[in-house]
Parts: C-alpha cells; sequence; structure tokens
C-alpha cells in the first residue's frame, strides 16, 4: 500500500511539474512574443516620428529638407541605413526591403531598442518615400522624390502595369510593413544577410510589386510577426504637423505665414532654377525635379 501511494504521488509530481513546466514554457513564450509586438509597434511609432521630424533631424543640411520621408533599410546587416535606395541596375524599385536600421548616424535618432536582436527586424518601404533616392541622385547634391499627400496611390512596374508599390494580405495604401523574423525555422542560416534566411515572404523581384503575407500555414514553415504604417496613418501623422495653428490662432496653419510663399523651401512649391553646379530642371512633376518644395502651401493654406 505504501508503494502504490509513494507510485501514486510521485506521477502525480511528475504530472504536475510537467504541466507546470509546460505552462511555464507557453508563458515564457507569450512573454517573448509580446515583448517582440510591442518592439515592431515601437519602432512603428519612431518611424512616423522620423517623417513627421524629418526636417529637424536634418536641419545641418544646406537645403533642409521636408517631411514625410522615411530612412531607407539596412542591407548589410552593420545597423546603418544603406544609401542611396530605390534604385537599382537601371530599375525603379517600387518598394524597398531590408533591415531596420540601428540609428541614423550623427543625427541622434534611434529606431531599435538597444538591448534588442536588431538582426531579426525587418521593413519595406514605399521606394518614393525614402530620403536618399537612388533615381534623384546626381553629381553635386541629391534631390528628395517629390512628395505630399497628392502622391498616387499607383505606380507604374516594369511591364507599365498601374500596380499599388506593394501589399500586405492583400491590402493597398500601405507605405511600410514592418517585420519581426522570429526564430530561424529548419533550412535557414542567420550568419547570412539573406532575406530568405529570416522572412517567410515571397521573393522580390525588381521593377514589380509584391504581395507580403503575415499568415502562414503553421508555426513550423511561417513564424514572422507583421505590422503596417497605412497611408491614411502617414497622411495624418504629416498633415497634424504642418496644418498647427498656435501662434496665432487664427484659423490659419502657422507655416502659411511663418513660411514666405514664393521662396525656396520644402513647404512650398519647387522653385529651384539655379543653373551654377547643377542641370536646370523643371518644376513640372515630370523632371527630376525636387531639390526643394513639396508644395504643402497648396494643400494646407487657403
Amino acid at each position: 500500500m505504501i508503494l502504490m501511494i509513494l507510485m501514486m504521488l510521485t506521477v502525480g509530481a511528475a504530472v504536475w511539474f510537467g504541466t507546470y513546466g509546460e505552462i511555464r514554457t507557453n508563458s515564457m513564450k507569450i512573454e517573448s512574443d509580446d515583448r517582440n509586438l510591442l518592439e515592431l509597434q515601437s519602432i512603428k511609432n519612431r518611424m512616423l516620428a522620423y517623417a513627421v521630424l524629418h526636417p529637424e533631424i536634418y536641419a545641418d543640411e544646406s537645403i533642409i529638407p521636408g517631411v514625410g520621408y522615411f530612412p531607407c533599410p539596412d542591407t548589410d546587416g552593420d545597423g546603418v541605413s544603406n544609401t542611396p535606395c530605390g534604385f537599382t541596375s537601371g530599375v525603379n524599385q517600387l518598394f524597398v526591403l531590408g533591415r531596420v536600421p540601428e540609428e541614423i548616424p550623427n543625427h541622434f535618432f534611434s529606431f531599435i531598442d538597444s538591448e534588442v536582436d536588431s538582426s531579426l527586424y525587418w521593413m519595406a518601404v514605399d521606394a518614393r518615400l525614402v530620403n536618399d533616392h537612388g533615381f534623384y541622385q546626381f553629381t553635386t547634391a541629391k534631390r528628395l522624390a517629390p512628395v505630399n499627400t497628392n502622391l498616387d496611390a499607383q505606380v507604374k512596374d516594369q511591364g507599365n502595369h498601374d500596380v499599388p508599390p506593394f501589399l500586405v494580405d492583400g491590402k493597398d495604401d500601405i507605405v511600410m510593413a514592418l517585420f519581426y523574423a522570429g526564430p530561424a525555422l529548419s533550412g535557414q542560416s542567420r550568419s547570412s544577410n539573406n532575406v530568405s534566411d529570416y522572412l517567410e515572404q515571397p521573393t522580390v523581384t525588381n521593377g514589380y510589386n509584391i504581395d507580403f503575407q503575415s499568415v502562414g500555414a503553421n508555426n513550423d514553415v511561417f513564424n514572422d510577426y507583421v505590422i503596417t504604417i497605412t497611408r491614411a496613418e502617414w497622411e495624418a501623422a504629416i498633415l497634424s504637423r504642418i496644418s498647427q495653428d498656435l501662434v496665432p490662432q487664427d484659423g490659419t496653419p502657422d507655416l502659411c505665414s511663418l513660411v514666405t510663399d514664393g521662396t525656396e523651401n520644402w513647404f512650398n512649391e519647387c522653385s529651384y532654377t539655379n543653373p551654377v553646379s547643377r542641370p536646370v530642371f523643371t518644376c513640372d512633376g515630370t523632371a527630376y525635379d525636387n531639390l526643394a518644395g513639396q508644395n504643402w502651401r497648396s494643400i494646407v493654406c487657403p
């Protein structure tokens, strides 16, 4: 009888500790997943802050760039944004994919908390919104792609089709997708910089769009976490900045009076015509035309 009771206690303890261990393991996994999702949300907030504060972040530039831009991704794994991007081998990329940069050196802006593994956080961004686009480079300066809320929802792919730059789960009007790669799956080598060793997403073909996925068949073959910045979220963040009416509260955005109309400023229409050291270009939206001037004035000023 005593042996029977001891055996029952032993079996009961084993079951209890086994169940407790499984619960603890599951709890730790849930806690880890929550941390990773919180970090993704933090990166999203910092990306939007970067877009809103872009003129202040680069206030030391000779011509201060405007609002609404995002950084180029980190494509070589050194933690720094690799520029220029968005244009490779003569092909306009509809979106740019790479790791989230840890920081913007010399400008005191970081995107990822230092205690996390930054190699596991990736981004895809509408190539028109990067702040150092290869198509707009020339010898003595860089131009920014012309960006405001009148930006077309679709772009031309290499087949001359009108398409959204990219989609997530079939949804368009997204300006950025953010990914947490999760632990390595079978066949993935994390010693590389290959996106396929981190993300379980469709293969990128330059010049064509893509439909990223947030759900896979099961955890053995898919463990990406994906969140997005929608165009509506981007527009709301930018417009909240440029439409501020604080001094005085007269019903007119402050920038409409603080920035002189017709001067060379990101808030105004493009007006750069100086041929010295740079080629002359027009501001009609068809040329490489935006060294300074996104024409927000026409959108928010009465």
